[in-house]
């Protein structure tokens, strides 16, 4: 008789506890619908989601504290920031990670020609799986610019443009005023008026010279062609820039031969923070340098102004830079959701800690008054923020170039041989067109 009873109370309980275990598990957190998860995310008894996100700029300005924001709110998908360097061994290390078996669920693109590429060999997911998120509408009619075949393969996330950084004690000691439009003739005119026995007028890297060049070209196409689908290279205003720049050298001695700035390698942010150069042609990296005092103190403010037209009357000058920090995620992702959550989060909010290094988030819906509050947090006094606002913040017409990389190469070489006076401006851009065009020929094929 014990055992009988026994026996019938072991399975009762046999028969009560997976109805008890079942109860437990019905609703979760009380957060969800009963029976449903969130996108990417593991059950209680589960390990997270890991995912990495490659990208170029240092851990320390900025990527690590996000993924620790990121990762302390979402304890389910745990990020990790891998950086690579933008350059071309940096990018090929990316790009053979991302055929190999290597972890790469999001990355960083900066450059168009190495995203259509990446997106041509089926290394970009598609983002028009993904319907919770208007990419135009967020970041403006700039996106667009990214699109290949129609489709997003990418999210823009940030406001990039080239631009002027000035000394503005030294503009205040020649009566100059901060330019808020110009033309390369009042450009070369400041770095005269501005350079002295110890102090170049104007400081600007190869990468530069030809930003007033495809700024005049871009309304033509963004392959910076004619209607005819030639190279628009060859023209007068390549011309005119090549030879504004080459009198800034040779001629007025504002600006470091290029032969001199090639066989000393000057870190020239550090020359602009130092007061060896009045002006800086540079991009909102140079925060980076501007705003560590301790490192690099200085007692004069910091102005910008835009990048110089060709002409100052041009109308239809289009501005380099654009919309770029263009996130994509790798289709062979076993997480392509938990990474969309990431993204749009970064977009929207999670780049914050990216500001203090210069990055101006692209979307409508960030909190644009912090970011600007953190980039200048602590050095305020040090900058003429209605200036820097005016240029950072304003409505300038951005542009991107989808000049092909092998032409940016290849031209670049023509760039060095006008800056050593191998050859004429006239004969630079002609040569310029000449590349330009092999390599059209040789995309169409």
């Amino acid at each position: 008789m014990r055992n009988r009873r026994w026996m019938i109370a072991g399975l009762a309980l046999l028969v009560a506890l997976p109805l008890a275990l079942a109860g437990c598990g019905g609703k979760g957190d009380g957060n969800q619908k009963e029976g449903t998860t969130s996108p990417g995310a593991s059950t209680a008894n589960s390990d997270p989601i890991k995912l990495t996100l490659w990208g170029a700029v240092p851990s320390e300005n900025g990527p690590q504290e996000v993924v620790d924001n990121w990762n302390k709110q979402n304890p389910d998908i745990q990020v990790e920031y891998v950086r690579f360097v933008n350059d071309d061994a940096g990018n090929l290390k990316l790009d053979t990670a991302l055929i190999s078996s290597q972890p790469v669920d999001m990355y960083v693109n900066y450059d168009y020609s190495l995203y259509e590429k990446r997106i041509k060999a089926g290394n970009a997911l598609d983002l028009s799986k993904f319907s919770d998120y208007d990419v135009e509408a967020k970041m403006g009619e700039g996106a667009a610019l990214w699109k290949v075949d129609d489709k997003y393969y990418g999210l823009p996330t940030q406001k990039g443009l080239s631009f002027v950084w000035l000394n503005k004690d030294m503009l205040d000691a020649k009566g100059l005023p901060i330019p808020t439009e110009w033309g390369l003739d009042e450009f070369r005119d400041y770095a005269a008026k501005l350079k002295s026995d110890h102090v170049w007028g104007l400081a600007q890297s190869d990468y530069y010279f030809n930003v007033p060049i495809n700024g005049s070209l871009q309304k033509q196409s963004l392959q910076l062609t004619k209607d005819d689908g030639t190279s628009a290279f060859d023209n007068p205003l390549t011309v005119r820039t090549l030879q504004v720049y080459s009198d800034m050298m040779f001629t007025d001695k504002s600006l470091m031969p290029h032969t001199e700035q090639i066989t000393s390698k000057p870190a020239l942010d550090q020359m602009f923070v130092k007061g060896e150069a009045a002006m800086l042609f540079s991009t909102n990296q140079i925060f980076r340098t501007t705003n560590n005092i301790q490192e690099f103190p200085r007692t004069f403010k910091v102005a910008a102004a835009p990048a110089p037209k060709v002409n100052k009357d041009q109308a239809d000058y289009i501005n380099a830079g654009g919309l770029g920090d263009v996130i994509s995620i790798n289709p062979s992702t076993k997480h392509q959701e938990a990474a969309w959550e990431f993204m749009k989060w970064y977009a929207d909010e999670g780049m914050l800690p990216m500001a203090a290094g210069g990055r101006v988030p692209s979307s409508k819906d960030f909190p644009v008054d912090e970011a600007v509050a953190l980039m200048f947090k602590g050095v305020e006094d040090t900058y003429d923020l209605d200036s820097i606002k005016r240029v950072m913040f304003g409505d300038l017409p951005l542009g991107l170039s989808r000049l092909d990389r092998k032409t940016g190469t290849e031209q670049q070489a023509i760039y060095d041989k006008v800056f050593t006076q191998k050859l004429t401006p006239e004969e630079g851009a002609k040569e310029l067109a000449r590349v330009h065009n092999e390599n059209l020929k040789a995309l169409s094929k």
